[in-house]
């Protein structure tokens, strides 16, 4: 998946239906396997979405994600680098 279609469908996503209570296997069911990263501490599911929609796009939007110790979505947010 194309980091951009991401950053649309993430997009989408969470003004429909937001990711909290989700488990894990649904979030990679609907986004694919997590970013390999270690930018983000703390953040147990990590997604590149591409470049921000400035004019430049130089700095990159990510989405990070928390889980519960159930493996439910506990908290997320998009976060620009």
């Amino acid at each position: 998946m194309k980091t951009r279609e991401r950053a649309q469908m993430v997009n989408s996503l969470l003004e429909g239906r937001p990711f909290k209570g989700m488990d894990r296997a649904e979030v990679v069911e609907l986004l694919g396997p997590p970013t390999a990263t270690d930018k983000w501490a703390g953040a147990e599911m990590i997604y590149v979405l591409g470049p921000d929609g400035g004019l430049m796009g130089i700095d990159h939007e990510w989405l990070l994600i928390e889980l519960d110790q159930q493996g439910r979505v506990s908290a997320y947010r998009v976060v620009s680098d």
